[in-house]
């Protein structure tokens, strides 16, 4: 992916192409895209990572996590704009939060992330963030819960996913 983000390498493409389209291919049709589509799709990512190679960093994530996040973004897309699918938000909820049996390559390296996350913050930290974004709960309503400040929240918050950003 170096080579292909620095140097515009087509071959490197061609090799990392050849490589990730049939996992990308199996993941949509693991999660009930029709075999058409899901060469339509696995094309359009790999169009996607040839034409923003640019803004692949390795410092923060593997070359299969940031190729399988613009392929679950384009899914998301397609659930979007197609009325005949029956979609329900809780779904969408659970395909981008929940343990997904297609995204094993990336599995081990996002445990290691969220052991990492769990060794450096502390329980109020991670308590804060899991009701803001996890709980959907207002600063406010955290606020109330918690029997602290509003503006006391909003600071933790914002301190901890600074921390957040900074371990990841």
């Amino acid at each position: 992916m170096i080579r292909v983000r620095d140097y515009r390498d087509e071959l490197a493409f061609s090799d990392l192409f050849d490589f990730i389209a049939p996992k990308i291919k199996s993941y949509y049709m693991q999660n009930n895209v029709s075999s058409e589509i899901a060469e339509e799709l696995t094309q359009e990512v790999l169009s996607t990572v040839w034409t923003k190679s640019d803004k692949y960093e390795s410092s923060k994530s593997a070359v299969s996590t940031w190729i399988y996040t613009i392929a679950r973004n384009k899914r998301i897309d397609l659930l979007r704009k197609n009325k005949s699918f029956d979609i329900k938000e809780e779904d969408i909820r659970e395909f981008l939060y929940e343990n997904n049996q297609s995204d094993k390559i990336a599995q081990g390296e996002n445990r290691d992330q969220v052991d990492k996350i769990n060794e450096k913050l502390d329980s109020d930290q991670r308590k804060i963030i899991k009701m803001n974004f996890f709980e959907n709960k207002s600063h406010k309503k955290i606020a109330e819960e918690l029997e602290i400040p509003l503006g006391t929240v909003k600071s933790r918050i914002r301190h901890t996913l600074i921390k957040l950003q900074r371990l990841l």
